[in-house]
């Protein structure tokens, strides 16, 4: 199975715990914009949480299939338009300035070099648009379930802050979630995978239930009570003005 195979399926899977996906955005809704782009909106799972509400949206992948189906699941909003590009090698400069949020969700890790995609993803931003990351968590679980998806790391705490500093990005919100599946990844990380297996795969219809019946239940107690570790982390950045940047 290649690469794109391997990925798509991955992504096919998260249509099965669609609470978790709600649960996900959830946390950074209020910081998406009017005009959007996603950087790795993968088969657009995400894009349909915000679309209705948007008047632009540019959704990127690396794999034509991928943009394929996803200019024909929402052919029917002209605002939407899905483009094949590579944050770290395609020329952007159609898209300089232009938008209110870049969105990049469990994208980061598959990328060489975050630090330059991010200060990619920064240029796209208008001042005062807000730019969000969302990346797994703690490199200490990172597995076969993570080098199956081409993962080149986990997130250890301090790497989101230096890559937002480095590019001299504001830090608006920070924090992690789903504090409960830290257990669960690290003992299923701890078993021997076939190559094209990964978390979301390797769900079936009953734990894709419980994953879902999970989520019911715990959105609301993070929300009241923010966990200071989880399995993923969210970061919420903020394209300042370069006066106020050096200020």
């Amino acid at each position: 199975m290649n690469l794109q195979n391997n990925i798509s399926d991955n992504l096919s899977q998260w249509d099965y715990i669609d609470r978790y996906s709600s649960w996900m955005f959830h946390i950074y809704q209020e910081y998406v914009g009017k005009k959007v782009f996603d950087v790795g909106a993968g088969m657009g799972r995400m894009v349909e949480y915000y679309v209705d509400n948007a008047e632009l949206v540019v959704a990127t992948d690396i794999f034509q299939d991928q943009v394929d189906y996803m200019n024909k699941r929402f052919e029917k909003y002209p605002q939407f338009n899905a483009r094949l590009l590579d944050i770290l090698q395609s020329d952007l400069s159609n898209y300089k300035d232009k938008f209110d949020s870049v969105i990049c969700i469990n994208v980061l890790e598959h990328l060489s070099d975050d630090y330059m995609a991010v200060k990619n993803m920064k240029s796209l931003l208008e001042v005062g648009g807000y730019m969000v990351l969302l990346v797994p968590a703690w490199q200490k679980l990172y597995c076969d379930l993570d080098r199956n998806v081409s993962h080149y790391r986990r997130y250890n705490p301090g790497r989101l802050e230096d890559i937002a500093n480095s590019n001299n990005l504001r830090i608006i919100k920070h924090h992690y979630f789903n504090r409960f599946g830290v257990i669960p990844y690290w003992l299923k990380g701890r078993k021997k995978h076939k190559k094209n297996e990964s978390f979301s795969s390797s769900l079936n219809e009953y734990n894709s239930r419980l994953y879902n019946f999970a989520s019911l239940i715990l959105e609301p107690i993070e929300r009241r009570f923010p966990p200071k570790k989880g399995l993923t982390e969210v970061i919420i950045l903020e394209k300042i003005e370069e006066e106020k940047q050096k200020g």
